[in-house]
């Protein structure tokens, strides 16, 4: 039988799994073929829009600390739904009917924003509302999606197949980055006249158009990959409270607690730098994409090799190069604006967080036992974005304070590398047991955002199959 498109993996390996199978090898074949152009749409989705949330805000005139805190305070409302999500579940019987639902809802999320980028006005607090409902739906199917796709994926292929399916997915988002920003800026150089008239809008537009038509299409897609259990058994809730002062709190709690205060300091000007870019420095759009995407190739690029350094070295060497090589990140934009300088400080940011990121996952998870996984996962996801907001909200004031100007800018970017020297005193606490065999995370890249790459989560059948390696 020829190779279908959007295969990802070996037939050969594929017959082999058949005796331990339920569904038929069409059906096996199907449901990884759907599944693979759904991470494809998704990336659609996230190049052509949601990494334009902030730069459309300040197009239709919202200031730039409110512009900050858009690329942040929405994550709450995600983080929230999460936590209701295995409600939804039991309610509806099952993990792939609440997935198509949320994923449904957060494509029709950019009709309102379409309408507004045509009639060319959008009040703030609405902007607000509808990149909160993209995140809530966005993240809030994210715990049901894992469980479901590790029924779907066989054992046998997951690494394999999730490799394939990863590269496709970073490959189309960086070019729906690009694409995007080359539309904006020829929109921008050619729908305004030389008295000032006209409008560019229309570009935001057609983008969160094809946006939304992406994410519609990838909730089909979700529809035609089938559900071998709906309800998996084994999946244990565990209260965020047990977790930090039970028996993992020496290693997961103390490093959760890491976390959450590396976040809380990045996020004092994080959210701050598209407003710069865009408004502080002037770059136009192609500029802004192109910087984004140096960050997110240096974390992938990075990551095969930070893999192998974690089997080498462990994952607690790599912790240390990572949360010592994020402290300087934000502090060295104050150097030089020149966009070939920022071009090495972005693709350096972008490898010192994925050294962070796997560093950190493969210690946590390392802590959780496979069937509470997706449990501590979503708390520790609600908790970070908590942090996220008070950061986020913490820099907006020491901005709207030192008057909104290029100085504001230079303070928050040394406060923030100030606040991160303090977090080592709680990275000393952490307890790095030794990992005797390490696998590379996959990570799904829920968004864009200057500095770190992108907004990861991680594959959790992808880290089960640790456990069964290890045994």
């Amino acid at each position: 039988m020829p190779k279908q498109s959007g295969q990802t993996v070996d037939e050969g390996v594929m017959d082999a799994l058949m005796g331990t199978e339920t569904r038929s090898t069409e059906q096996v074949r199907k449901d990884l073929r759907y599944s693979t152009r759904d991470a494809m749409l998704f990336s659609v989705m996230v190049g052509c829009g949601e990494s334009y949330f902030v730069a459309f805000a300040l197009a239709v005139g919202m200031g730039e600390t409110l512009a900050g805190l858009l690329g942040s305070v929405p994550l709450l409302a995600g983080a929230l739904l999460q936590l209701a999500g295995p409600y939804a579940v039991r309610a509806m019987g099952s993990h792939k009917r609440w997935v198509v639902l949320a994923a449904g809802l957060q494509a029709l999320s950019f009709i309102p924003m379409i309408i507004a980028a045509l009639i060319g006005h959008m009040p703030s607090w609405l902007i607000f509302v509808m990149v909160s409902l993209y995140w809530a739906f966005n993240l809030g199917g994210g715990p049901a999606w894992n469980t479901w796709i590790g029924t779907v994926v066989p054992r046998q292929v997951r690494a394999k197949y999730f490799s394939g399916r990863t590269r496709r997915a970073q490959a189309v988002l960086m070019l729906s980055l690009i694409g995007a920003g080359l539309m904006l800026y020829f929109g921008r150089k050619h729908l305004i006249d030389e008295d000032g008239s006209g409008s560019y809008l229309l570009v935001f537009a057609v983008l969160f158009t094809i946006a939304g038509v992406a994410r519609l299409a990838s909730t089909w897609c979700h529809t035609r990959v089938s559900e071998p259990e709906p309800l998996p058994a084994g999946q244990r809730h565990v209260p965020i409270r047990t977790f930090l002062r039970g028996p993992q709190a020496v290693s997961g709690g103390r490093l959760i607690l890491y976390m959450l205060g590396v976040t809380a300091c990045v996020q004092v000007s994080g959210p701050f730098f598209t407003p710069y870019m865009l408004k502080g420095l002037g770059f136009d759009y192609l500029v802004y994409a192109g910087l984004l995407c140096c960050s997110f190739v240096g974390r992938v690029v990075a990551m095969p090799v930070i893999g192998r350094f974690a089997k080498k070295h462990g994952p607690a060497k790599l912790l240390w190069i990572g949360g010592l090589g994020i402290i300087p990140m934000s502090a060295v934009w104050v150097i030089s604006p020149s966009p070939w300088f920022l071009i090495f400080v972005q693709f350096t940011s972008g490898v010192m967080w994925a050294c962070y990121e796997m560093a950190t996952m493969l210690l946590l998870l390392e802590s959780i036992p496979s069937r509470e996984r997706t449990s501590v996962l979503t708390t520790q996801t609600a908790l970070n974005a908590g942090m996220m907001v008070v950061g986020a909200s913490t820099g907006a004031l020491i901005f709207r304070l030192m008057g909104e100007g290029t100085n504001a800018y230079y303070t928050l970017f040394l406060t923030s590398a100030v606040l991160r020297v303090g977090t080592l005193i709680l990275l000393v606490r952490v307890h790095m047991p030794e990992i005797k065999r390490i696998t590379p995370i996959i990570f799904r890249t829920m968004g864009i955002r200057p500095q770190f790459g992108g907004i990861d989560r991680p594959v959790v059948s992808s880290i089960d199959d640790m456990d069964s390696a290890a045994k």
